[in-house]
């Protein structure tokens, strides 16, 4: 029994020290679908955390805890906070974090109920805070959400992202001081990169493109 334990031991002294040596840059890629890879022929190695990851290298620890449906709204239908994948998260101790979400807010059964707007950019700096208190003291980039495009398909509401959700995740950047990853731009008016069925999450290229904005902002030599 003795010598049981004494193995038991060895092994996870071995796990820790193999861990701890590890050296990569831990990456947290948080969102909702989008992040997650939704719409992409693959979604694990053709979503943008999955391109991200193959861009990035072996020096990089790519993982990817987006949430189809979350939102940034506490208390909502889903709220990010609430979700398995967000304590993952936090256990997983990242180096860097990019947060986007933002779209799934902009549905009526949030942003046009209750009290979600008003609190939707405290909301946010709490799960900024979440992050930022964690003992690797990550730094953090917020995402601008990519546009969305005019569809009988979903409820999700244009406007409302462009003209309101934006403008608040910057003014929160700002506040806390992070860097903005911009998926919005880059995106406007291609519908190229949306599925002819589906007009909210990126196809193949547009996947691509997402992680082209990501990579230069976190990538180092």
């Amino acid at each position: 029994m003795k010598k049981l334990v004494c193995i038991f031991l060895a092994f996870f002294f071995i796990l820790f020290v193999t861990i701890a040596q590890d050296g990569r840059v831990r990456v947290a890629c948080i969102g909702n679908s989008i992040t997650e890879g939704a719409a992409a022929s693959d979604r694990l190695n053709k979503g943008y955390v999955g391109l991200l990851r193959q861009m990035l290298g072996d020096k990089y620890d790519v993982r990817n805890f987006g949430v189809s449906g979350a939102t940034a709204c506490r208390n909502s239908y889903k709220p990010y906070d609430q979700c398995e994948l967000f304590l993952e998260a936090k256990k997983f101790q990242p180096n860097i974090v990019t947060i986007a979400l933002g779209t799934n807010d902009s549905q009526p059964r949030v942003w046009n109920s209750e009290a979600f707007a008003e609190n939707f950019e405290k909301d946010l700096t709490y799960l900024c805070k979440e992050f930022a208190n964690l003992e690797s003291k990550p730094k953090i980039y917020l995402c601008l959400p990519m546009p969305i495009i005019p569809s009988e398909k979903w409820q999700h509401q244009p406007k409302v992202l462009s003209d309101e959700i934006l403008p608040k995740i910057r003014k929160v950047a700002q506040e806390l001081g992070y860097e903005i990853i911009d998926f919005y731009t880059p995106l406007i008016g291609r519908i190229d990169c949306y599925p002819a069925d589906d007009m909210l999450h990126p196809n193949d290229l547009g996947h691509l493109i997402l992680a082209a904005q990501v990579y230069p902002k976190i990538y180092s030599k």
